[in-house]
């Protein structure tokens, strides 16, 4: 069977989402077990009407909902060895979003997300930095020239065509893992989409 044949999830994560950061690991380990191909896409939650606008807009039931939601996240976090610290901006992905679809087409995603996350996560990257972007597709072993010609010429036109697959699969939030048309939102549905893959596979 080559590789287009091959039966394929596609993978939709936001860069800020540290639920998405969550479902890296076990959905790569899935991918690898069950040779199933990953695609993966960028993803842009409205945050805002998600968690009640920005940081200094939030109500105390807002407040509680994300105070909870990042305990949850660093117990999952310790888990797998990662570190996630609370967030205090409604961070712009779209730098990052343009930066990951240029590794992904130069088979560097990996070499670009692994580093660039954790250290986002860890609250030293500035995901709306372009000098930081820049420096994370260099040690990447991505070239700069061609990523500044890929951000004045197609990155907004690649990052349409991400948003656009995601609305027509009816993807609605992150990390959501669409298989033949079946969605799995969340990365506690990864252990759902292992017995999915199990018996269509």
């Amino acid at each position: 069977m080559s590789m287009q044949d091959t039966p394929a999830v596609d993978a939709f994560i936001d860069l800020r989402s540290p639920y998405s950061y969550l479902s890296l690991g076990p959905a790569r380990q899935l991918a690898e077990r069950t040779g199933v191909r990953f695609e993966w896409w960028p993803y842009i939650t409205d945050f805002r009407s998600a968690y009640g606008g920005e940081v200094d807009e939030r109500t105390s039931r807002d407040v509680a909902k994300v105070k909870y939601l990042y305990m949850d996240c660093r117990r999952l976090a310790t888990k797998q060895g990662l570190t996630i610290r609370p967030t205090t901006k409604l961070w712009d992905p779209t730098l990052g979003c343009h930066a990951m679809l240029f590794a992904k087409a130069h088979n560097r995603l990996w070499a670009l997300l692994d580093p660039m996350l954790a250290a986002f996560w860890r609250r030293e990257f500035d995901l709306e930095s372009h000098s930081q972007i820049e420096a994370a597709l260099q040690v990447a072993g991505l070239d700069a020239r061609t990523w500044r010609t890929y951000l004045t010429t197609n990155a907004e036109a690649d990052l349409a065509k991400a948003s656009a697959k995601a609305d027509k699969l009816g993807v609605f939030g992150a990390p959501t893992f669409v298989h033949r048309g079946e969605l799995f939102w969340g990365s506690d549905r990864i252990d759902l989409l292992a017995e999915t893959l199990a018996i269509t596979t």
